[in-house]
């Protein structure tokens, strides 16, 4: 098969395929509107001289695409639920929004957060 003047051997034919049915069957998260899913994760930004391991929290709104980030210097429920407190449910209650879901790769830091966070119903 040749494609923009490029020959595709069969196991790359394959791999092709088998990619666009991983992606059709992921498929992509639909929102209806603002608040209505912010996925919120935990990164290692590095190592700073005098003060340790650096982390920080982010979440993303999936329908507007605006995103909420601050730097800790410990990994822990506390810190997500700083971030959303501190950040993310201020600026959609002061739009008028409420954040309606919330989610994690970790689900031990939801239920963590339950105790943590009443502003807002987990869904």
């Amino acid at each position: 098969m040749a494609r923009d003047g490029i020959e595709l051997t069969d196991s790359q034919i394959a791999a092709l395929e088998r990619k666009a049915s991983d992606d059709e069957a992921c498929g992509e998260i639909e929102t209806a509107h603002p608040g209505y899913l912010g996925p919120q994760d935990t990164f290692y930004v590095g190592n700073l001289k005098g003060v340790g391991r650096i982390y920080q929290q982010t979440s993303v709104d999936t329908y507007s695409k605006v995103a909420h980030c601050k730097l800790y210097v410990t990994k822990t429920p506390i810190t997500a639920a700083d971030l959303l407190n501190d950040r993310v449910l201020p600026f959609y209650e002061s739009h008028g929004l409420p954040m309606l879901r919330i989610l994690t790769e970790e689900p031990n830091t939801a239920v963590k957060w339950s105790s943590t966070i009443t502003s807002f119903i987990w869904r």
